[in-house]
């Protein structure tokens, strides 16, 4: 253990867990967007604890395989940014807009060294110690929005919730958080294939169902048991054949994502939609408002980091009566490739889809690389229909869950992915 002594070791995670819970409870909706943003800064005091601890210790156990990880995280994000402020310079940008999007992706790099922090500090233990801070705000956030609603109200519109009701209201709308919601995702992947079979594991799988369906993100709920399906047929293939199983995927999820791009180009996203009855939200209107602003061309460029937003308000200045009502195009896909355009579409896709995956694997071995490839999909299905790419914890779990799995050293008490699967030798 790098924390020497028990009580240190505790304190540690303690303070952990409370910078986080601090940080993370800017996501109740009382607070302004950017009262969030600076709660989100106070995670900043974890960087700061294990730098303090790296200078007085001196201990260098981790910090090799931690910074690689980082390194690879943070070479896309480098890459992102470069492009985007080519592609400003030669559109003639504003500073301010510029600002903007540099201040964005500050909080980005910020997650990467909570990652490096947490990974250092604790290894694997890092999930835990990361899944008790949010969910303690988490049940902070309950116990608030119960005093504000009532106990009866509240389970009221629980029930209306689960019971399929157009709109969220009252308790159940406010318990609709968004970025930490889609987190346990994460953890429930974690706690069912990777975790050890012990008590605590269960204690954190069933509190994290718990806030994982009271969030009630809908495509959360879709997405998160097709990646459960995957992690079942792949525990019960030879590892050598799993290997080669997420290749295919990830260069199929490659093609999917292009090929996705361009039905909601032409109009057949909107056409199939409409035919299955499938209620959009709006999005197919605001689609055909940015339509002009993309082309399926190599020569397409993109327009860099944060664009879409733009795009959107000049369409509702240019066109005051367009049923849009909202600033972000919730479709991250389509929003990299209007942003990074043609062939920085396919390098993001194949980054991380292909490399970062096969990075892992042949660094960490395949049970890193399958825990960041069902995290992944996990996650890039929500991206269809929503702006999960930079969420703060969103991010900062889902990079962390293979980085921290990395220290994992096996034991009798590992379980064999479900109890009812036995993984091929």
């Amino acid at each position: 253990m790098i924390i020497n002594g028990e009580k240190r070791k505790i304190a540690m995670e303690i303070a952990y867990i409370l910078m986080l819970m601090s940080a993370a409870m800017g996501d109740l909706k009382v607070f302004s967007v950017s009262q969030t943003r600076m709660m989100k800064a106070i995670s900043l005091f974890i960087v700061v604890m294990a730098a303090a601890y790296l200078f007085i210790s001196g201990r260098l156990e981790r910090v090799k395989t931690a910074a690689s990880f980082v390194g690879v995280y943070g070479f896309v994000l480098i890459g992102i940014i470069v492009w985007s402020i080519f592609l400003w310079i030669i559109n003639i940008e504003s500073i301010d807009f510029i600002l903007r999007g540099a201040s964005k992706f500050m909080y980005q790099f910020l997650v990467l060294l909570i990652i490096f922090s947490g990974a250092y500090l604790f290894g694997e233990r890092a999930i835990f110690t990361t899944f008790y801070g949010l969910a303690a705000a988490n049940m902070l956030m309950v116990v608030y929005n119960l005093g504000v609603y009532g106990i009866s109200d509240s389970i009221n519109s629980v029930i209306a919730m689960l019971m399929g009701s157009d709109a969220q209201e009252g308790f159940a709308r406010a318990m609709e958080i968004h970025d930490i919601t889609f987190t346990y995702g994460f953890f429930i992947i974690y706690l069912l294939f990777f975790a050890q079979h012990t008590k605590e594991r269960i204690l954190c799988l069933l509190v994290s169902i718990f806030f994982f369906i009271l969030g009630w993100k809908r495509i959360a709920l879709l997405a998160l048991p097709v990646a459960l399906f995957f992690g079942l047929i792949m525990g019960r293939m030879k590892p050598n054949r799993r290997i080669g199983f997420m290749k295919f995927i990830g260069w199929c999820a490659v093609i999917i994502s292009f090929g996705y791009v361009v039905v909601t180009k032409t109009g057949a996203f909107e056409y199939i939609t409409n035919y299955f009855g499938i209620d959009t939200m709006g999005r197919n209107d605001v689609y055909k408002y940015i339509e002009k602003y993309y082309q399926i061309s190599l020569g397409f460029m993109g327009y860099g980091f944060e664009y879409t937003t733009v795009i959107l308000q000049k369409i509702m200045v240019d066109n005051p009566n367009a049923h849009i009502g909202v600033v972000a195009l919730h479709n991250n896909i389509l929003t990299i490739y209007i942003e990074l355009g043609f062939l920085g579409f396919w390098a993001w896709m194949i980054y991380t889809w292909v490399f970062q995956v096969n990075w892992m694997i042949n660094h960490w071995g395949e049970k890193t690389g399958m825990l960041f490839f069902l995290c992944e999909m996990y996650i890039f299905i929500t991206y269809t229909t929503d702006n999960t790419l930079y969420y703060f914890f969103t991010s900062l779990v889902l990079r962390l869950m293979p980085l921290a799995y990395a220290f994992h050293i096996p034991t009798t008490q590992d379980i064999k992915l479900w109890p009812w699967v036995k993984e091929k030798k």
